[in-house]
């Protein structure tokens, strides 16, 4: 059963966490691993714990705090030094090929909810999810097929491929129904008619069609979340029903009044700062590429990626962007950090890093990465460490609440319990080199 949620600032999560609806993934498992973490500074989804120790069976935490005692005969490892997260979650990606799930959590990132993919691969990976085979990639949850017109955004870009599409709004309810037919955990509706990233327009969707798409998606008890990039659409979304922006517009500043109406409806906001500024320049991604804890994991075809850029937004929008971030923030409306981006696990570390340049402060991305986002989507059974939650979790050296950059110093990965290697691609097999040299169609940037 779906229940909607209406997210809390990222300043209650510690209470609303408890209350949220569930977008849960069953576990049967296959693996069971069991282990203490000892001495190591805890960030809980929410707040710090020094010198704790956190005991996991089964995959399963059963322990935190400073009073508890690492069982005998469970290994043992020692954290001084270190900080150990939650796993991270990127609310806003895409994914069509399993391996891009498994180098999502080679960085760290264990649950990925996806905003475009095929109803027969998200089966694919549910069941995975499900039965407990999802050990070495992130978890997926997935809108699959967005609401826009036919002619519309981005099926305007593969016309030879069929999508579902709807013309008018008498046909809400039914587009609805089968998007949760073949599948979908929310809805993903399309307000983009190009004009901030291109010299023409293309139609999308109106009032009327955002009105009955959220009532609609709202009797399924699920969320409707929506791309804008242009704060005039932006506003059309947030006037007729909408519960998420999944990218913060780069065109004008938000206004108070808009502010306050995203505020007054329990809105929360993806920035996806990381995929706009690589709009801009490939500087991001070159800081990326630089980065001792990052760089020697990326493979050859994700760093030309990272450096590359089509060059479509201005340092100006980009401004624009971090600014509206900064405004959203001090009004206290939940920021969740998610990519948009196929250089997957990766970009969320530099994700991370934007939130905080745009005035968020390290312990509120890390939030942003964690357990707003849990929150927000309903996923009651990760993005804190706490008993009876799973066990996917990062341990770090150094301590992100200060430095942003720490959650790129990397030791130990595990989901669900089970620990994730972290091979070097000259250790990839020659089919598995690259993630990025099968980049899916539907990954492009700011989608």
């Amino acid at each position: 059963m779906r229940t909607l949620l209406r997210p809390l600032s990222a300043l209650a999560l510690g209470a609303a966490f408890l209350a949220a609806p569930a977008i849960a993934a069953p576990l049967t498992r296959t693996h069971n691993d069991s282990f203490s973490v000892t001495n190591v500074r805890v960030f809980d989804g929410v707040r710090a714990i020094p010198h704790a120790t956190v005991v996991v069976r089964d995959g399963e935490i059963v322990a935190v705090g400073q009073n508890v005692h690492a069982p005998s005969g469970l290994p043992e490892i020692d954290g001084t030094g270190s900080t150990l997260l939650p796993g991270l979650i990127d609310s806003h990606g895409h994914s069509r090929d399993r391996r891009e799930l498994v180098r999502s959590a080679e960085f760290g990132v264990t649950t990925l909810m996806d905003m475009w993919s095929l109803p027969h691969y998200v089966a694919r990976m549910k069941r995975e999810q499900d039965r407990g085979d999802a050990t070495d990639r992130a978890d997926m949850f997935s809108a699959i097929s967005p609401a826009t017109l036919p002619e519309g955004y981005p099926y305007n870009f593969t016309p030879q491929i069929e999508h579902p599409t709807l013309s008018s709004a008498a046909e809400a309810d039914n587009f609805v129904d089968a998007r949760f037919a073949e599948g979908s955990d929310y809805l993903k509706l399309m307000l983009e008619d190009m004009s901030v990233t291109s010299p023409f327009t293309i139609p999308t969707l109106d009032a009327e069609m955002v009105r009955a798409l959220t009532r609609a998606t709202h009797r399924h008890r699920a969320l409707a979340v929506a791309h804008a990039t242009k704060g005039e659409l932006a506003e059309l979304g947030v006037d007729n029903g909408i519960d998420a922006l999944m990218h913060v517009f780069v065109d004008v500043p938000i206004s108070s009044a808009l502010t306050s109406k995203i505020v007054r409806k329990g809105i929360f906001v993806v920035p996806t700062l990381s995929v706009e500024e690589s709009f801009v320049d490939g500087n991001g991604g070159a800081e990326v590429v630089a980065d001792p804890d990052l760089g020697p994991y990326l493979t050859s075809d994700e760093i030309a990626y990272l450096l590359s850029s089509p060059g479509l937004l201005t340092p100006e929008q980009l401004a624009i962007a971090k600014a509206n971030v900064g405004a959203l923030r001090a009004a206290g409306v939940p920021l969740l950090s998610g990519t948009d981006s196929p250089i997957y696990g990766a970009a969320l570390h530099r994700d991370l890093e934007l939130l905080t340049l745009a005035g968020l402060s390290p312990r509120e991305a890390l939030i942003a990465g964690t357990s707003a986002a849990a929150n927000a989507f309903g996923l009651r059974d990760r993005g804190r460490i706490a008993p009876g939650l799973r066990a996917d979790l990062v341990l770090v050296d150094g301590n992100p609440l200060e430095d942003i950059k720490a959650t790129r110093r990397i030791q130990k990965i595990w989901k669900t319990g089970v620990e994730v290697e972290r091979p070097l691609p000259s250790l990839f097999g020659a089919a598995n080199r690259s993630a990025a040299s099968t980049l899916s169609p539907v990954c492009g940037r700011g989608l």
